[in-house]
């Protein structure tokens, strides 16, 4: 994705554990040909954990690839939290649409 970097040897040395950063966010990518996939609260807890462990502190996420369905998983605060901005921003964007008119 945009804006996003791949985590140098994710997975094989402790400090590289997770597979990328987007942006304020630690990623864990995971792929299945299976029908579903199941999160569970130790796995998101530990992704949390290293998030705020790695510097300036990531919150965490997932990206979750069923087959051809693909997933971003964030906590619902960081959610609201982005589209609360999101709402911001194009409210300024459409002041300053009016006010070149």
């Amino acid at each position: 994705m945009d804006g996003g970097s791949r985590q140098v040897n994710s997975g094989r040395f402790w400090r590289w554990k997770r597979d990328g950063t987007l942006r304020e966010f630690l990623i864990e990518a995971r792929t299945t040909e299976k029908g579903s996939y199941t999160i569970t609260k130790k796995e998101w807890q530990d992704i949390r954990t290293e998030g705020f462990r790695t510097p300036p502190g990531l919150l965490p996420g997932m990206q979750i690839d069923i087959q051809d369905v693909k997933l971003i998983v964030i906590e619902v605060t960081a959610f609201e939290d982005l589209f609360n901005e999101l709402i911001a921003l194009r409210g300024k964007v459409e002041d300053i649409d009016r006010e070149t008119d």
